[in-house]
């Protein structure tokens, strides 16, 4: 199969983009192709990219920002240390191009590896780096599996140097399945409504695997996640699916039904399309 001359066919559209984090499944091919798929797979535009860099680019050349600079929104982590210098980061984020529709998490899931007390000394050093550039959508925290059974994480927000709070929440990591997607971040949205920031939601997935949930039960958890923007008070960001195997089998094409409430929530949140 031929690759596509382009990722996408133009800017973002207006709106709450809903998009993927686009797995790797196909082996000596393109980030574009694999974008392409993506798109097929869903029959949605990616209006919306989750980027990881597992550490520190030493500027955008090396970023997996740059298979999609300026096409469409990018969600991008990527993995700083106590070492990494604020001259180092400034000289990353001067490197990117088109900075007006990246939005940046320094460290994601910051719970997985480090202190409240550590990751905040880190985002610091991140936030000056990004204040000294300037340019980009958005600055702030994306917390870890977050649901019913997790809400200690508030302490590694910094909310007056933070444009946003992310979170990643998985029904079949909660043991909540019955549970709406909007009872399973209410704690982190009322922070957030409280606090002045646009909700973001990192991540969002049903691992196929876990047969403890049906997938009638995971796709109508997915579908309630149309509900998420009427509760974010200062604006919805972004809603990024988990397209990949990382940690379980997360993928929208393991069963019709986790398409079908793919694209339910992406209509849901098409430009013009009013809010529930």
């Amino acid at each position: 199969m031929s690759e596509p001359d382009t990722p996408a066919d133009g800017p973002p559209a207006a709106g709450t983009p809903i998009g993927l984090t686009v797995g790797w499944r196909y082996p000596a091919t393109s980030w574009p192709y694999l974008i392409h798929r993506a798109e097929e797979m869903t029959e949605r535009p990616l209006r919306v990219r989750r980027v990881f860099d597992p550490n520190v680019p030493r500027s955008f050349d090396e970023s997996h920002l740059r298979h999609d600079n300026g096409v469409r929104t990018q969600v991008w982590s990527f993995k700083p240390g106590p070492w990494t210098t604020v001259g180092a980061l400034v000289r990353l984020f001067a490197s990117v191009p088109d900075r007006s529709n990246v939005w940046v998490i320094p460290f994601h899931e910051p719970q997985d590896d480090m202190s409240a007390g550590e990751y905040r000394a880190l985002y610091r050093t991140a936030h000056r780096a990004y204040t000294e550039v300037g340019g980009f959508a958005g600055i702030g925290p994306c917390l870890v599996n977050w649901g019913i059974r997790t809400r200690n994480e508030l302490g590694y927000a910094i909310p007056d140097l933070a444009d946003f709070l992310a979170v990643d929440t998985y029904v079949d990591l909660e043991g909540t399945p019955e549970e709406s997607a909007v009872e399973h971040v209410r704690a982190a949205l009322d922070y957030a409504n409280a606090e002045g920031l646009a909700f973001g939601v990192g991540e969002f997935g049903v691992d196929h695997a876990r047969r403890e949930v049906s997938p009638e039960r995971k796709a109508a958890w997915m579908r309630s996640f149309t509900e998420v923007g009427a509760h974010a008070e200062h604006g919805l960001a972004w809603l990024c699916y988990f397209h990949a195997d990382t940690g379980g089998s997360f993928r929208l094409d393991n069963h019709p039904d986790y398409a079908d409430a793919y694209r339910h929530v992406w209509d849901a949140y098409a430009p013009g399309t009013p809010l529930p």
